[in-house]
């Protein structure tokens, strides 16, 4: 869907934002940075896009209208005429000082990055990069100060394997926010520090794209097993059975390029008289994480390959006994109840040992 390896930095810019809270100011560069040669150009890109998953994309977002959003417009002016960079990066740096008033927000350098030759969906578009870093490492550097002896300093510096926070904006559905990949390591994290990047400097929502309606979908099946399937057995279901459903369910959208309902519902749902209770199930599960209808959408293979990682056919035992099921090894595994001894087993069929 996005192919970086062959991105160009077209321009850029780098900046200091201080905390606001100990009113640092910030320092502003009046000129572009000219990277003086292929080496640093090499160890700039890789600093800027390497901790880029796009797991999923980001749209800018306002209450009242989307030209109200302060990075959306800044963006947006540079695509429309990139001479004005460095003005809007300027505006994007006093925006930043501006959401910085938290006592535990870092200062830090902000870079500004206008890049070219990014391949997204089979077209060559450009794209806005704003990074920030906030952590120094430390660093021995060992210098030859003779031809007998070697001499080591300390430096300080940015690590270039450690993006503190970014934000990659590509120019596509402009009208509706753009598509925005985010990159925060305080995400998650239960404050205002943490939350201040993506909600109150970018104010960014999840795009709901095709990324976000598979892995919603995938997550929907996932609680109506546990809420409907599980919670209305006569007794507990197996662990293999939930692993089956979840397999079948990603099998489905491993085999098609678009989800239809009524298809998923013959293959996956099976009995006749489970599919209107499905159904009930996803309006409702719809309605209450305010999701558009999940009937028909083009499916993600980004999307999938993430919940193949995330959901494990694994089964764990209290005895340290850990089975691994392929996805055509259900059949071969069956469980039971042992009187004699009080514990449940798992009964392995196979031809032979590999």
């Amino acid at each position: 869907m996005i192919d970086l390896s062959k991105a160009e930095i077209q321009q850029m810019v780098v900046h200091q934002v201080g905390s606001k809270a100990r009113d640092e100011g910030v320092r502003v560069s009046h000129a572009l940075y000219d990277v003086p040669s292929d080496e640093v150009k090499a160890t700039l890109m890789k600093y800027f896009i390497s901790g880029f998953k796009f797991d999923a994309f980001y749209r800018f977002h306002h209450e009242a209208e989307l030209p109200l959003n302060e990075v959306y417009t800044y963006v947006s002016r540079i695509f429309q005429q990139p001479d004005s960079f460095h003005e809007q990066s300027v505006h994007l740096l006093h925006h930043l000082y501006e959401q910085s008033s938290h006592p535990q927000i870092k200062p830090g350098e902000l870079y500004v990055v206008h890049l070219n030759n990014i391949l997204y969906n089979n077209f060559s578009i450009d794209a806005i990069g704003i990074m920030k870093s906030e952590h120094k490492d430390v660093f021995l550097q060992v210098q030859e100060r003779n031809p007998e002896e070697l001499q080591v300093s300390i430096q300080e510096g940015t690590n270039i394997r450690k993006l503190d926070k970014g934000c990659l904006i590509l120019n596509v559905r402009a009208e509706a926010g753009y598509s925005v990949g985010i990159v925060d390591t305080s995400a998650g994290k239960n404050n205002e520090a943490a939350r201040y990047w993506q909600e109150d400097f970018l104010n960014v929502r999840l795009l709901e794209d095709e990324h976000y309606l598979t892995d919603k979908y995938i997550e929907m099946c996932t609680h109506f097993y546990e809420d409907v399937i599980a919670a209305s057995a006569e007794e507990p279901p197996e662990k293999k059975e939930k692993l089956e459903f979840i397999h079948h369910t990603i099998e489905y959208f491993a085999k098609h390029e678009q989800f239809e309902e009524e298809a998923f519902a013959e293959e996956v749902i099976v009995q006749p008289e489970i599919v209107p209770i499905f159904k009930a199930y996803k309006e409702t599960y719809e309605e209450a994480n305010e999701l558009p209808p999940l009937n028909e959408f083009p499916i993600s293979q980004a999307a999938l390959k993430k919940a193949k990682r995330t959901y494990k056919n694994n089964i764990r035992t209290d005895t340290g006994i850990e089975l691994k099921l392929k996805s055509d090894s259900f059949a071969f595994v069956e469980k039971g109840f042992d009187e004699e001894r009080g514990m449940h087993y798992y009964k392995v069929f196979y031809n032979e040992e590999e």
